[in-house]
């Protein structure tokens, strides 16, 4: 942002040649930069030429224009600019004709005294000055704030691609899962104008992150869900409720209590049934994120009995009890949740993108294991293929599945 610099431009507007070089006159050894004008009908022409100005005195009584005219016309030009009516002492009438019109800040009886004069002009333009600089530090500061608000939100999209890529590494299946619950998330929100910023700040984290508590789970439940799939959650209560540690991980980090909110209410059914027992949360009062994540979770989940996510959303608008039937009708107005889940296709190393599951290993051309299928791949994980890819080459191509965007 450009630095303030202080205006110190003044305007005298009067039809008596005399008055106006005895005004310049006597602001000649004054801080300020004089401009007069005989015609007052070129008011106009001399704001756009010279101006803003941060001081206009018109005198009121001239034959083109009055001077409450002037002034109103620099206000609508100049609404910062300190307007002053030069009027003889016959003129009161006038004058608050001036203040109701032109808006003017204040008025001078003619003949002026010099001293005072000199001394109000500088007072006048500290006060625009003072003004305009509060303007400039106003702005300056939301811009600040701006540049701010954006190195948190790039740091905490960092911090969440960690997060992220930890229970990639963890717990591939889940990994999965959340990639492709993700995927289906921010297509509802791009087709959810009406959702404000901070409430599609607050679900997009929790699309991020809900399924963090995966990773938190201890290690021999993570070896079962290796071996036999997500259906092992169902024996451990503590990994079947992996939301509820994520969420109580992420609640003390600032911005985030509401995030925590959504992953923590994401099983609720609309009648309040569901984890956690003791929060009795129903309808509205459920997050519209929780709702949401609750709807894609089981679609996700049951992708297996069908190909169509219509299907689902159809067979889930007979359970009113449980889903949230005006987000399954927004999602059935929509094109995009008519479209399979998870397609297959074969891509090449460089054509790889962040949320897109591996169907095989990957494997070098000697054969070392980079990364299993299940896998999700992630920011991180691609660099680091790319970069292994230089030294020793990766067998291609790389077959891979994922929703269109």
């Amino acid at each position: 942002m450009e630095p303030f610099v202080e205006n110190r431009k003044v305007l005298y507007v009067d039809d008596e040649p005399q008055l106006l070089a005895s005004f310049t006159s006597l602001m000649r050894k004054e801080r300020c930069f004089v401009t007069t004008l005989q015609d007052a009908t070129g008011i106009r022409t001399v704001i756009d030429e010279l101006g803003p100005f941060a001081l206009v005195l018109s005198d009121q009584r001239m034959p083109t224009l009055e001077g409450v005219d002037v002034l109103d016309i620099v206000r609508q030009l100049c609404p910062d600019t300190v307007r002053v009516l030069i009027t003889g002492y016959a003129d009161q009438s006038e004058t608050i004709r001036a203040i109701n019109i032109g808006g003017i800040h204040s008025y001078v009886a003619k003949p002026w005294d010099d001293m005072r004069l000199r001394n109000h002009v500088q007072e006048w333009i500290d006060q625009h000055n003072m003004k305009t600089k509060n303007q400039w530090l106003t702005k300056s500061l939301d811009e600040e704030n701006k540049k701010l608000t954006e190195i948190l939100d790039g740091t905490v999209a960092q911090s969440v691609r960690v997060l992220g890529d930890i229970v990639s590494h963890v717990s591939p299946a889940v990994a999965t899962i959340g990639a492709r619950v993700k995927a289906l998330g921010e297509a509802f929100l791009r087709m959810s104008p009406e959702i404000s910023k901070e409430e599609q700040w607050q679900i997009q984290r929790a699309l991020e992150l809900f399924h963090l508590g995966a990773a938190l789970i201890p290690a021999s439940i993570q070896a079962s869900i290796a071996r036999e799939g997500l259906d092992a959650l169902e024996r451990y209560p503590v990994a079947r409720n992996h939301h509820l540690l994520a969420a109580s991980v992420i609640k003390d980090i600032p911005r985030f209590e509401e995030v925590a909110r959504i992953i923590e209410l994401q099983a609720k059914d609309l009648d309040g049934s569901g984890e956690p027992v003791h929060v009795e949360v129903t309808t509205d009062d459920i997050p519209r994120g929780a709702r949401l994540l609750h709807i894609l979770i089981d679609i996700v989940a049951h992708r297996h009995s069908t190909s169509h996510v219509t299907d689902l959303l159809h067979e889930m608008m007979r359970a009113p009890q449980k889903y949230d039937p005006v987000i399954l009708q927004k999602m059935l107005g929509a094109k995009r949740f008519d479209e399979p889940l998870g397609d297959e296709r074969l891509v090449r190393v460089t054509g790889i993108v962040p949320g897109m599951v591996l169907k095989e290993d990957i494997l070098t051309l000697s054969g070392q294991l980079l990364l299993k299928a299940g896998s999700v791949l992630t920011e991180t994980s691609i660099t680091t293929l790319w970069q292994w890819h230089k030294n020793e080459p990766i067998q291609e191509p790389l077959r891979v599945c994922g929703l269109e965007n």
